[in-house]
């Protein structure tokens, strides 16, 4: 009986020890002192005040419609193809 505990406290030991390295310590993908969250506040004013967003949703719309443009032209590829 005292084998099988203090087994299972050496595998929780274990599990505990290398968990550590698996992924469950602490973040440190961004370390700088403002941090990441203000990098992406500011890239967001920088693209509201340099009129930047508006020429991102401008040619955003233009890709939707290019897509539209070649969907349509397809259905009528096969809307001539099935019609032969």
């Amino acid at each position: 009986m005292i084998r099988k505990i203090i087994f299972g406290a050496a595998i929780s030991l274990i599990t505990m020890l290398s968990s550590n390295g698996m992924g469950l310590g602490p973040a440190v993908a961004c370390n700088r002192i403002a941090g990441c969250i203000m990098d992406n506040i500011l890239e967001n004013y920088d693209m509201m005040h340099t009129d930047k967003m508006n020429e991102a949703i401008a040619a955003g719309k233009e890709n939707v419609d290019a897509f539209n443009r070649l969907r349509e032209a397809e259905r009528n590829a096969a809307s001539r193809n099935l019609s032969k």
